[in-house]
């Protein structure tokens, strides 16, 4: 019977209708969440088959509920460098815990990228989700695969720290005063240690600092004597002397040599000492070999004098120092850099990247299921995920600093909200209109 069918039609309406404002309703409270997809509501009309033209049987309607993932919100800007956004296509590959991942295991894509670390270390966001990163290895490389999640792990910095790393290139940027009269030997002729030695008083002296093996800071000195006409005979010798292996027997030098300058004040070369002393050359690289007491390890230096040396007539002075080397450092900040490298910061002034953050990628992004914390799951019309880095692979690109906001539009919804409720009160008219006629039907009798 056609009323029959009309009740139908209007509770199909009715229940049709509140599935579009539960959609609704969630759209809107969720309007500042960060990374939400707004989802809609498609109607379906249900159609009975028809045993004649001269009766209808009405079948209803069909709510089929559709996600907007696809559709980026506008990317707001964060004062946290740990808060990511993906501008372009992609989502962060999250877990549920910070277990290694297994193909398939407990995998979630997301674009909430409200990051921080928590007290193990590990970046979460604030729905708890963990954030997997490629290890990058000492040397920079990546171990990296677009299909598969085995060299995926969670991003962890606990226990990370910058390295000592210890002085090899030192360079002396100084001026040596030409009016400086030549060594007369009244100290007793020179011979190599000398001016390490304390025997004889260099005419201009200056010392840096370097670094050991172990970040610990020493201290080097240089001495320069004229010994004739644009020549200086050059020592290199520890301070203390003790910090070396036998200094204290030999004044701690180093390595001696010959600076010899042209006629315009430029440096003409740097020799050997050119005598059988056991001392090293300065001209080459030369070994510091620490004291056992330091507990440092022996470590190669070169020293170059030809860039920044000169002999003019003015007084003897120090222009600049350069040495490598740094002691070693805390964790100080973490910064995004380019293709997605998770970069540290530490205090001695280095910098050591950790981590590059994939983006997976999928052919029909709508097709993912909703899962906790604003998380998908993959689903055979969804498709499987491509992995690729930051900006590659159609991937977009991470923006450090910054969040996606929801992609709900308030006046849209409400707007759905308005005609809803409309189609909500129409659908049950019917059901109080054909009720009204089955009461009809049934007074016949009386």
């Amino acid at each position: 019977m056609s009323i029959y069918t009309a009740l139908r039609a209007g509770v199909s309406g009715l229940t049709a209708n509140s599935s579009a404002l539960a959609v609704i309703s969630d759209n809107i409270a969720n309007v500042n969440t960060v990374g939400y997809k707004r989802s809609g509501v498609d109607f379906s009309a249900l159609v009975n088959a028809q045993n004649s033209n001269t009766t209808y049987n009405a079948g209803g309607v069909l709510p089929l509920t559709r996600q907007q993932i696809s559709l980026q919100g506008s990317l707001e800007q964060s004062r946290s460098t740990t808060d990511l956004a993906i501008s372009g296509d992609g989502f962060f590959i999250v877990s549920t815990n910070e277990q290694q991942l297994s193909n398939g295991g407990s995998v979630l894509f997301t674009r909430a990228g409200s990051f921080t670390i928590n007290a193990d270390g590990y970046m979460v966001n604030a729905q708890g989700l963990f954030l997997q990163g490629w290890p990058v290895a000492a040397d920079g490389s990546v171990t990296s695969s677009p299909t598969s999640l085995s060299a995926i792990e969670p991003i962890n910095i606990s226990g990370v720290g910058g390295l000592a790393e210890p002085t090899r290139n030192v360079g002396l940027n100084a001026n040596l005063n030409s009016g400086q009269s030549d060594y007369a030997g009244a100290q007793g002729a020179y011979d190599v240690g000398d001016m390490a030695m304390g025997t004889i008083t260099p005419h201009f002296e200056s010392s840096l600092e370097i670094y050991d093996s172990l970040g610990a800071p020493r201290t080097i000195a240089f001495g320069f004597l004229k010994v004739g006409p644009n020549q200086w005979q050059v020592e290199a010798y520890a301070r203390p002397n003790t910090n070396i292996t036998g200094g204290g027997a030999n004044g701690g030098v180093l390595a001696a040599g010959i600076l010899t300058f042209n006629t315009d004040g430029t440096v003409a070369s740097v020799a050997p000492h050119g005598t059988a002393s056991p001392v090293q050359d300065i001209d080459t690289t030369f070994n510091v070999n620490w004291a056992a007491s330091t507990g440092a390890a022996s470590q190669p230096v070169t020293l170059d004098l030809t860039t920044g040396m000169t002999q003019f007539a003015n007084n003897f002075g120090v222009t600049s120092v350069t040495a490598d080397g740094v002691p070693p450092g805390d964790l100080v900040g973490l910064v995004l850099e380019g293709d997605g490298y998770l970069t540290a910061q530490f205090s001695n002034g280095r910098a050591r990247a950790l981590y590059q953050i994939p983006l997976a990628t999928f052919l029909n992004p709508n097709g993912l299921k909703a899962d906790q914390g604003g998380a998908f799951r993959t689903t055979l019309e969804s498709g499987l995920y491509n992995i690729n880095a930051s900006n590659a692979g159609g991937a977009g690109r991470i923006v450090s600093g910054a969040l996606e906001a929801s992609n709900v539009d308030l006046a849209t919804e409400f707007t759905n909200l308005i005609t809803t409720q409309r189609a909500y009160s129409a659908a049950s008219r019917i059901i109080t209109t054909a009720d009204q006629m089955l009461e009809e039907l049934l007074m016949v009798k009386r």
